[in-house]
Order: C-alpha cells, then sequence, then structure tokens
C-alpha cells in the first residue's frame, strides 16, 4: 500500500510539473488556470458543491486541452525546466 501511494504521488508531482512549465511558458494559460482555480474555490465557500464539480470538470477539461496544445519543443525541454511545485497559479 505505501509503494503504491508513493508511485501515485510520483505521478501527480510529474503531472503538476509539466503543466506548470506549460502554463509559464504562456502567459494566457497562466491566467486561465488562475480563473479557473478561483472558480473552483468560489464554489466550495459558497458550499455549492455542484458548482464545485463543474468547475474542477471544467478545469481538468481545460488542463488537458492545454497540454494537447503545447508545442512539440515543450514536450523536449520540459525534463530541463525548474518548477517550483508549491507555487500555485
Amino acid at each position: 500500500m505505501v509503494s503504491t501511494v508513493r508511485y501515485l504521488g510520483e505521478v501527480l508531482r510529474s503531472g503538476i510539473r509539466v503543466t506548470r512549465a506549460n502554463e509559464a511558458r504562456r502567459g494566457d494559460f497562466f491566467e486561465a488556470v488562475r480563473q479557473e482555480h478561483h472558480a473552483i474555490l468560489a464554489a466550495i465557500e459558497a458550499g455549492d458543491g455542484e458548482a464545485a464539480r463543474t468547475a474542477a470538470r471544467r478545469h481538468m477539461k481545460h488542463a488537458a486541452s492545454r497540454l494537447q496544445d503545447a508545442d512539440d519543443g515543450f514536450w523536449t525541454q520540459t525534463e530541463d525546466l525548474d518548477v517550483d511545485l508549491d507555487t500555485a497559479p
């Protein structure tokens, strides 16, 4: 169980690293992520679970699209980028 949790944590950190690197290359991506996170937080603060789920689903769908839209050069450079995982957009 511990190994599985560690593995999943590493997969999550890797995914966050890639998405943060992509956002760092494009100001419009960074702003879109900020707005999406704000929508999720606002729904949670309002106690609206359905709106929070909808906003989270929208964010995940858009995150996948942003990665699909990344240029080929991004994928060869990502491993060399230094990305702070503790700083949220």
